[in-house]
């Protein structure tokens, strides 16, 4: 994230629970084969930073470091990974739009759900690929919110899962950016692109419950709630009505949810 932008549902301890909940060997599956111990990595948009301490070990003892914009989540990331003493481990805050790094400064860069939360995604990638050593790798992993299954089938769930993919489009992100990865490492110059998809949930129980529990957790958040009644979208009563329906939604025993994330690996050319 920048300073610049603005995140749909803010950092309060809602959302950044669900980041902390975040690990490399999950959410970086499809990246971690190409990692081998000695490169030097970036991960853009770290949050909580618990994805970049898995990239860590991958490549250690080579340089990491994770920025972000938000100075409170990077103190969560530094108490972390103060646990794991990790040499090669580092936090910074930055502009993605304005990486403090020379150029070819790293070996890899890593962005997860980063662009399509931002408004001018070719502007970061650019920075990334000016950071990066010639030959250098870029992986991104991103959403694609139309790709959603949820049932039983819900007006509320859907109703409250429109309103929030249609506050992130306005607030200059992209719900559907996955789809487009592949297109915009090529347009950033990478020579080749391998792509790959995974999913933010994925049917079972559990991470069925949690999508409904994202959204119960989420509507009625002031980033949100105050942006939506201020743009006319909804009052605070039918968010306080959305947000109960999401949450005994998520507790029936066939609940079911899937989301597809879309994901790239970029080289640079040598």
């Amino acid at each position: 994230m920048t300073k610049s932008e603005q995140y749909t549902y803010g950092h309060s301890a809602a959302v950044t629970r669900v980041h902390a909940e975040r690990t490399a060997a999950r959410e970086a599956a499809f990246f971690l084969p190409h990692l081998s111990p000695g490169m030097r990595l970036l991960d853009v948009g770290c949050g909580p930073g618990t994805i970049t301490l898995g990239l860590a070990k991958a490549v250690n003892p080579g340089d990491v470091v994770g920025v972000d914009a938000v100075q409170t989540v990077l103190e969560e990331a530094r108490q972390t990974a103060s646990t794991e003493r990790l040499p090669n481990l580092r936090f910074e805050q930055a502009d993605a739009y304005k990486l403090p790094f020379p150029d070819h400064s790293f070996d890899v860069v890593f962005a997860h759900t980063l662009l399509e939360h931002l408004r001018e995604p070719r502007r970061a990638l650019t920075e990334m690929v000016r950071v990066l050593a010639p030959g250098g790798m870029i992986g991104l992993r991103d959403c694609d919110w139309e790709s959603g299954i949820f049932a039983p089938e819900n007006p509320d769930v859907r109703r409250a899962a429109a309103l929030y993919a249609r506050l992130w489009r306005h607030n200059g992100g992209d719900p559907h950016c996955g789809r487009t990865l592949r297109t915009r490492l090529l347009e950033a110059g990478c020579a080749r692109v391998d792509t790959s998809a995974s999913f933010r949930w994925d049917g079972t129980a559990d991470s069925s419950r949690s999508f409904g529990v994202l959204l119960a957790d989420r509507l009625p958040l002031a980033p949100m709630a105050t942006a939506l009644t201020k743009l006319g979208w909804a009052d605070q009563d039918e968010l306080a009505s959305l947000s109960r329906s999401c949450r005994a939604w998520s507790i029936q025993r066939d609940v079911y949810a899937v989301m597809v994330m879309c994901e790239a690996v970029g080289w640079l050319p040598s």
